[in-house]
C-alpha cells in the first residue's frame, strides 16, 4: 500500500514539474517587433492612426506646421519622399523612431499596437495600399 502511494506521489510530482514546462508566453498578433510582420494597409490601417493623432492639431496638416504632412491624400508621398520611412532598416525609420520612443505625438505616445502596425507597414515594403 506504501509503494502504491508512494508511485502514485511521484507520478504526481513528474507530473507537476512538466506542466510549467508546457507554458507558452502567448504575445498578440503583430506586437512582436522581431516577429514576422502581420499586414498593415496605409490607407486602411496607418491613415487612421494619422487622423486621430498627427493630421487635426495643425502639426502635420495639409499645410504643416511641420513636415511631413499626414493627411490622407499626401501622406504616402511626404512620407516615402521626405526620408522618414527606411526600408533597408525599419527600426531606424524615423516615422517609426519617433512615435516608438514617444516623441510624437506631443499629446502622448500611441498604443503599441499602433507603433507596431508602423513598423510592421515598413518591414512590407512601406506598399501605398
Amino acid at each position: 500500500m506504501k509503494l502504491r502511494i508512494g508511485i502514485c506521489l511521484l507520478i504526481f510530482i513528474v507530473i507537476a514539474g512538466l506542466i510549467p514546462g508546457c507554458y507558452k508566453d502567448v504575445v498578440s498578433p503583430g506586437s512582436d517587433p522581431n516577429g514576422p510582420p502581420q499586414f498593415v494597409s496605409f490607407s486602411g490601417d496607418l491613415i487612421p492612426i494619422f487622423n486621430a493623432n498627427c493630421n487635426s492639431s495643425g502639426c502635420h496638416d495639409a499645410t504643416p506646421a511641420h513636415k511631413p504632412s499626414l493627411v490622407p491624400d499626401q501622406a504616402y508621398n511626404a512620407l516615402l519622399s521626405g526620408g522618414y520611412v527606411n526600408t533597408a532598416v525599419p527600426q531606424e525609420s524615423t516615422i517609426y523612431v519617433v512615435t516608438k520612443t514617444g516623441q510624437m505625438p506631443p499629446t502622448g505616445a500611441l498604443k503599441v499596437t499602433d507603433t507596431q502596425k508602423i513598423l510592421d507597414w515598413i518591414r512590407n515594403g512601406a506598399p501605398n495600399n
